[in-house]
């Protein structure tokens, strides 16, 4: 009743309020307010009302002479009826039923502007009484408890429209997955005790009848029809015939025949005019492209945390000795660290160097029968650091992708074993530099010179190489729950890595009553990224990540674990205000007892070999959308690596502030960051006696977003 006396003092006073604004005077709407809305942010309503705010004078100015921006809003009186509708509908799906909404509006007839102000009495929230579902009475039990369990809701919970979707939602796919092809259910129906602020809430199902796969028909086409058979579609759909329907498990069949890159198409469905029985054939219709594919590629990525641009060229054989097999030889030579190059783009600028990779590998997408896609491949590695190092690797590594059961947290999980050698050679002016760096803490300058050349007479380059042989069992457990894979706004992705390196050899030379000559170690890293809908445009997001790792030592020298299984701060995707790899551990895996050349050897071998064994690291990122593909990004970044999780210390954490812009591309975003050096925990000085460019301030290229 108060909403319909509402309804008519406003209509009646719109011939008024029309008057009073004049007939051709458009007062430009400078604000919507919301007041008394303490449980729903203003955001929010800001979104779902009709009445927009008038955008900012950039905007209206590009608008001006450009299709891009925003052009003016305009006060509109017809649009307050519905907007307080809107409003009190939208409180109602919060389980605000008894709210109120009286709007207002001020006039500034010399700047010609409106202000429209919605006064909001939220009122007490309701809570269910009850959670009730109809129409299952014919499905079996287990079916029925399962529906039961998950539907089951406390009674103090509150009412939320989106909480009694999820349940429904859970339900009918529940439903869908177990045989009844054709279950649907209706809007559910709330009843509402006002007078104790009480929800009883109703479900009706209609399941219909419960269906089996009858058979699996497949349809083939494309140049390749002829060199796929139909068994091995049935093989790689992995449906099973007298098996009930799943819609589920017909989507999964789907994907899996995508994995299998057979198919140029490919369409998994039931053919529901052709029921008879309680019975569906499901048909596997596809599209078979080339079995042999050559592609070479452009690489631009962000591995090592820095860009890294160069060539590659693949070979497959598709269907190698049938099953799906995969056969692929591959190349690549990739700039790293390019990033430098462009600040400074000169050929002998050492900070630029690159690497080669060869690779070699067999795919197929199940092993024993079960869907597991397995790979293994070896691979011969060559990096070149001008002034500091080669490296080279090369091993063998056997991975297992495993299929995760549609109702559990995972979304992904995967397995590996990987057997690698690594050879290091160390420069001997790198060496030079990072001892003198290190004795330049100890000793004055007068000295340092004539006590380095005592230390190093006689030295070479071939006194100071890193050999080691790693044996690595890992897995990773990844939850996707983010809205998209390149350009997530809501959401969140939390990877965890657990790696074991060279158990079996120390099991094995226990056995043998030997000593391992290689450490043995646990590394356990986890990275969770939240984005956070704090904006009411769906492309804008504010993005927190979070990483932490540790190396845990049961056996050896954990100063003799290899370079490229350290952790590493600094880069396009980390604390972008330091290079990539520049954030080290502040101290020494163990102090210099000697100046010996085999001490000094050891000592720096391991001192200049970048990397940690503890790893703390975050940001906090806010990315807009600007104009078209063009977007903009501030942040907040912080970490450092340490030796051990007990050396922590947050006056070490180094922070770093900056501004990124955005293109955002078709396949992926491009990204310029500039990162500002905010707090340095290895050097004191203030800002002005810094070099801005080279000490304060570092960019970074990089492909995708940082995280």
């Amino acid at each position: 009743m108060k909403t319909k006396i509402l309804l008519i003092i406003l209509l009646i006073n719109i011939p008024l309020i029309a008057q009073q604004l004049g007939d051709n005077i458009r007062y430009e709407l400078d604000g919507v307010l919301f007041h008394g809305n303490s449980t729903i942010p203003t955001g929010e309503l800001e979104q779902v009302v009709l009445s927009k705010e008038s955008p900012n004078w950039l905007s209206k100015f590009i608008n001006s002479f450009t299709s891009f921006g925003a052009s003016a809003t305009y006060f509109d009186s017809l649009l307050i009826p519905t907007d307080v509708s809107i409003i009190k509908d939208y409180y109602k799906s919060k389980g605000f039923f008894k709210t109120r909404v009286f709007p207002k509006y001020e006039l500034d007839r010399e700047d010609k502007s409106a202000v429209l102000i919605y006064n909001i009495q939220e009122k007490e929230r309701a809570s269910f009484r009850s959670f009730n579902f109809t129409g299952l009475d014919s499905v079996p039990d287990e079916v029925k408890k399962k529906i039961s369990d998950y539907i089951k809701t406390d009674t103090s919970q509150n009412f939320i429209n989106t909480y009694v979707e999820e349940k429904k939602n859970y339900a009918i796919n529940y439903l869908k997955n177990n045989g009844y092809m054709m279950a649907k259910v209706d809007p559910p129906i709330v009843y509402i005790d006002t007078l104790i602020n009480k929800v009883d809430l109703e479900i009706n199902f209609y399941t219909g009848n419960r269906y089996k796969i009858s058979e699996i028909r497949t349809v083939r086409r494309g140049p390749g029809k002829d060199l796929v058979e139909d068994e091995l579609l049935k093989k790689l759909v992995n449906i099973k015939q007298w098996q009930y329907y799943s819609s589920y498990e017909l989507q999964r069949g789907q994907v899996r025949l995508y994995r299998s890159n057979l198919f140029t198409s490919a369409l998994v469905n039931a053919e529901i005019n052709d029921t008879s029985g309680n019975q569906v054939p499901i048909l596997i219709s596809a599209d078979i492209g080339l079995m042999n594919e050559l592609s070479p590629e452009i690489i631009m990525n962000n591995e090592d945390d820095q860009f890294n641009l160069g060539l590659s060229a693949n070979y497959t054989r598709k269907n190698f000795l049938g099953d799906a097999r995969k056969f692929s030889v591959g190349a690549s030579v990739a700039a790293q660290n390019f990033t430098e190059f462009i600040k400074n783009p000169s050929f002998a600028d050492s900070s630029i160097y690159g690497y080669t990779d060869t690779r070699i590998g067999i795919e197929q997408p199940f092993i024993f029968g079960e869907p597991i896609n397995t790979k293994f491949e070896t691979y011969v590695t060559f990096q070149k650091r001008k002034a500091e190092y080669n490296s080279f690797l090369y091993g063998g590594k056997l991975s297992f992708d495993f299929e995760v059961p549609q109702y559990i947290y995972l979304t992904g999980l995967n397995a590996y074993l990987n057997v690698e050698r690594s050879e290091y050679d160390y420069r001997l002016s790198y060496i030079k530099k990072s001892f003198h760096s290190y004795l330049s803490n100890f000793f004055p300058q007068d000295n340092l010179d004539s006590l380095m050349s005592e230390i190093f007479d006689g030295a070479s380059e071939d006194d100071f190489r890193s050999r080691s042989t790693n044996m690595l069992i890992g897995v990773n457990l990844i939850t996707n729950k983010s809205n998209d894979f390149f350009f997530p706004t809501r959401g969140f992705l939390s990877v965890i890595n657990i790696e074991d390196g060279n158990s079996i050899p120390y099991l094995i030379t226990k056995i043998a009553g030997n000593q391992l000559d290689v450490p043995s170690y646990i590394k356990i890293q986890s990275t969770t990224s939240v984005y956070l809908p704090f904006y009411s445009d769906k492309e804008d997001a504010f993005a927190v990540k979070l990483r932490l790792g540790q190396i845990f030592t049961y056996s050896g020298d954990k100063s003799e674990i290899p370079l490229n299984q350290r952790f590493y701060a600094g880069g396009s995707n980390s604390v972008r205000g330091w290079a990539s790899r520049e954030l080290v551990p502040l101290t020494p895996i163990f102090n210099l007892t000697s100046t010996n050349l085999d001490q000094i050897e050891a000592f720096l071998i391991r001192r200049t070999i970048p990397g940690g064994f503890f790893l703390f690291e975050g940001s906090i990122e806010t990315r807009n959308r600007l104009i078209g593909q063009i977007g903009s990004a501030l942040f907040i970044d912080y970490g450092n690596t340490w030796n051990d999780y007990s050396e922590f210390r947050f006056d070490q954490v180094a922070v770093a502030i900056g501004f990124g812009i955005r293109y955002y591309s078709d396949f992926a975003p491009i990204r310029i960051d500039f990162g500002f050096k905010a707090y340095d925990p290895d050097d004191s000085r203030a800002f002005y006696k810094k070099r801005f460019f080279g000490e304060l301030l570092q960019f970074h290229v990089g492909i995708g977003e940082a995280f």
